[in-house]
């Protein structure tokens, strides 16, 4: 089973990231399941999950793993009609929409592909302090009980840095998630240093809500990684999240669908952008194997459209 965790400032988007791509992954013919590290986080909350237990309660020996897994049927029934309506109408004026790609393929219908409208949510903890004081090794431990149901464990973080997080000491690789919000882009680069500190392998920076006028290689130089995925900014609302299940074809969802793609194809290199120490002490330098041209290029090879369509 893969770990991969999914951080970022809040605000940034990692919630939404982490589901869409859980989602996303299952849709791709992976048997993955999504963890809400923290119950005062979104994912637990967005798609109103009960559970029979919490990881804390199996941590502590009082419950069974899979108590603390609910599956969760997603429905198009209860969406918004208003809510729908607008982001389709939003689509449709969009003049930039085409450069998310071509639609999603239907999904598969074989017997032995996961159903992707069920997700496997993984309860974590009640509260930032029991999750952040988790021994990683014991947290390592317990998620071993779900390798033989899942291929993928897909966990976001929760609310608050992801240094503070056992994920990140155990994940096989790590996603962090920036907007084009400098605020943002400093929390993704204390991201970068957690994952070299933890030793953790960074697969890379997913750039969130990025509009025409982004620079991908701005907030990536920035954060100190490379883009892993791009999400375009757009209209839609909370009540139509998981976008990828609920509007099958828009240009988030079908950017989704890619980095999906991407992290099932991930060859488990880094994706750090020059040299951090062991300790975090140093910064990852920007222009360590780059080009040092003087940025005048008139290419849009750093913009938006190169980053959402990939280099592929």
């Amino acid at each position: 089973m893969d770990v991969f965790a999914v951080a970022g400032g809040d605000g940034a988007g990692k919630t939404t990231t982490a589901l869409n791509l859980a989602v996303a992954l299952r849709d791709a013919g992976s048997y993955a399941a999504i963890l809400d590290a923290d119950l005062s986080g979104n994912v637990s909350s967005a798609l109103d999950v009960s559970y029979a237990a919490t990881l804390e309660a199996v941590v502590d020996g009082d419950a069974r793993a899979r108590d603390a897994v609910a599956d969760v049927e997603l429905s198009t029934d209860s969406l918004p009609e208003s809510d729908l309506a607008a982001y389709n109408k939003a689509l449709a004026a969009d003049r930039t929409q085409f450069r998310a790609g071509a639609a999603q393929e239907e999904p598969s219908t074989d017997e032995d592909e996961p159903d992707i409208d069920t997700l496997p949510v993984v309860a974590g903890f009640e509260n930032r302090a029991d999750h952040t004081g988790t021994d990683p090794e014991t947290l390592a431990d317990v998620l071993e009980n779900f390798v033989m149901a899942y291929d993928v464990l897909v966990v976001d973080t929760g609310n608050g840095p992801a240094s503070q997080s056992p994920t990140i000491d155990i994940a096989d690789g790590t996603i962090t998630v920036a907007t084009p919000d400098p605020a943002k882009m400093e929390a993704a680069r204390e991201d970068v240093r957690a994952c070299t500190s933890a030793g953790t392998k960074l697969m890379g920076c997913v750039v969130n809500r990025a509009g025409e006028k982004t620079s991908i290689s701005e907030v990536t130089d920035s954060v100190g990684a490379e883009a892993f995925g791009v999400i375009p900014e757009d209209a839609r609302t909370a009540a139509l999240e998981p976008v990828f299940f609920s509007v099958p074809g828009s240009p988030a969802a079908n950017a989704y669908g890619r980095l999906a793609d991407k992290a099932l194809s991930w060859d488990g290199a880094s994706a750090l952008v020059g040299q951090t120490s062991a300790d975090g002490g140093d910064d990852p330098d920007p222009t360590s194997g780059r080009d040092e041209s003087d940025g005048t290029d008139d290419d849009d090879s750093g913009g938006f459209l190169s980053g959402l369509l990939g280099d592929d």
